[in-house]
C-alpha cells in the first residue's frame, strides 16, 4: 500500500478524533440536541455516545500518536531500525511540531481573554453552562500564570487559556520518550511491556504510556495484521465490533470502574479499531475521502483552537441563528455546524500560516544542527 495513502486515512482518524473532542465541549457547554429524557438518556448512556465521546478520542489520539511516530521505523521488518535515528533531530523536531505552535495559539487566547473578560457575551439562546461561562471569567490570568502554561511538560494545576493542553503535555513527553520505548523493542517486545507496566503501576507514569505502547505495537507488526485479517474479513469485522465495544464501554456500562480502568479499556478499543483500519482497504478508501483527509489534516490546529471559538465566537453564532428560529433542535445543530464550520476554517489558517512554518522550522534546525555536527 502507498506510504502516503497509509498516512492519510490514519491522519482522517485522528480529524475525527478531533471532531468528537469539540463535540463533546459544544454538548458540556450547551446540552444535547433533545431535551426528552429518554432521547436524553440513550444519547448519553449508550454507544451511540462515541460521537461526542471525548475521553475515548483522547485514548485514540494517544495509540495513534504511538503508531504514526513509530511507524517508520517498523517499514520493513518487525524490529526497530534505528541506525538512521538521531535523539538531537528527533527531539528539535518534535518540540517544534507540538510547542511552538501551541505557544502561538496561547498568545492568541491571551489577546482573546483580555477582550473577553471586559466584555463578555451576553446570555445565549441556548443556555449556556457554568463550565463555559467560567472557564475564563472565574479565572484570572496574569503574566507568570501564562508562562507556566507557555511550559507545556509541565502545565500548572489550572489551565487557563488551554484546558485541553492537558493532554498535549503528556503526549509530549511520551513522544519525546519514544526513542527509549524502540531502544527496548530490539531487546524484546515483552520487555518494552514489562517496562511499560513497571513504570505506570510503580512509577506514577501516566496510564496512557500504555497507549503510546499499543500504537507502538501496531507499527511494529503492521504488515502481519494488515495481512493475516486482510485474508478474513469475519475476524476483521469481529475486531472491529469488539473494539468499540471497548472504547465505548466507560459509557454504555454504567459501574463505579476505576478510572485508569477505563481509559485503559477505550485504548484497547482504539487499538482494535486501529487494527481493523490497518486490514480494511474499504474502510482505508473511505477514510481516504477528501473531507476526512482534510479533517486529519488541521486535526492539531482544531485541537488547539476550539476552546477559544467556543468562547468567542459560538455565542454570536447562536444569537444569529436565534433569529431564524428559537426550536431547541434546530438551534443546536445549527450551531454545532456553524461552530465546527468556523473551527475547521481557522484551523487551516493556523495549518498553512502556524504549523507548516513551524515544521519547516525544525526541519531547518535539524539540517543546521547535522551542519555543525559534521563539522
Amino acid at each position: 500500500m502507498p506510504t502516503k495513502q497509509h498516512i492519510a486515512y490514519l491522519d482522517s482518524i485522528r480529524g475525527l478524533a478531533a471532531l468528537t473532542v469539540l463535540s463533546e465541549h459544544f454538548i458540556i457547554a450547551y446540552g444535547l440536541p433533545c431535551q426528552e429524557t429518554v432521547c436524553q438518556y440513550v444519547l448519553d448512556y449508550s454507544p451511540l455516545h462515541f460521537w461526542w465521546d471525548g475521553g475515548a478520542a483522547v485514548s485514540m489520539f494517544f495509540v495513534l500518536s504511538g503508531l504514526v511516530l513509530s511507524l517508520k521505523y517498523f517499514r520493513n521488518r518487525p524490529t526497530a531500525d534505528l541506525n538512521q535515528f538521531s535523539l538531537m533531530a528527533y527531539t528539535i523536531a518534535r518540540l517544534c511540531r507540538i510547542w511552538l505552535p501551541y505557544c502561538a495559539v496561547l498568545a492568541i487566547s491571551a489577546l482573546l481573554y483580555n477582550q473577553f473578560t471586559l466584555n463578555p457575551p451576553s446570555q445565549t439562546p441556548l443556555p449556556a453552562s457554568d463550565w463555559i461561562t467560567d472557564l475564563w471569567q472565574r479565572h484570572p490570568l496574569k503574566v507568570l500564570d501564562m508562562l507556566r502554561e507557555a511550559f507545556l511538560l509541565k502545565l500548572p494545576e489550572v489551565d487557563v487559556l488551554l484546558p485541553q493542553a492537558w493532554t498535549l503535555s503528556i503526549e509530549l513527553c511520551l513522544s519525546l520518550l519514544l526513542p527509549l520505548a524502540l531502544l527496548i523493542t530490539t531487546r524484546g517486545t515483552s520487555w518494552l511491556v514489562f517496562f511499560t507496566l513497571l513504570a505506570v503501576c510503580f512509577l506514577k507514569l501516566p496510564v496512557f504510556a500504555i497507549h503510546f505502547v499499543l500504537g507502538l505495537l501496531l507499527a511494529q507488526q503492521h504488515a502481519l495484521i494488515a495481512d493475516f485479517l486482510g485474508a478474513k474479513p469475519w475476524l476483521r469485522r469481529l475486531i472491529a465490533v469488539l473494539g468499540f465495544m471497548f472504547y465505548t464501554l466507560g459509557d454504555a456500562v454504567q459501574l463505579q470502574i476505576p478510572e485508569p480502568l477505563l481509559w485503559t479499556s477505550s485504548g484497547l478499543g482504539a487499538s482494535l479499531l486501529l487494527m481493523y483500519a490497518l486490514s480494511s482497504e474499504r474502510c482505508q478508501k473511505v477514510l481516504c475521502w477528501w473531507l476526512f483527509r482534510l479533517l486529519g489534516k488541521v486535526s492539531y490546529s482544531s485541537y488547539l483552537v476550539h476552546i477559544a471559538v467556543l468562547l468567542c465566537v459560538t455565542p454570536y453564532l447562536l444569537k444569529g441563528l436565534a433569529t431564524i428560529s428559537a426550536e431547541h433542535t434546530l438551534l443546536w445543530f445549527g450551531g454545532w455546524l456553524l461552530t465546527v464550520v468556523v473551527v475547521q476554517l481557522l484551523s487551516l489558517f493556523s495549518y498553512y500560516y502556524l504549523e507548516i512554518p513551524c515544521v519547516s522550522l525544525g526541519k531547518r534546525l535539524v539540517q543546521h544542527w547535522y551542519s555543525i555536527k559534521t563539522k
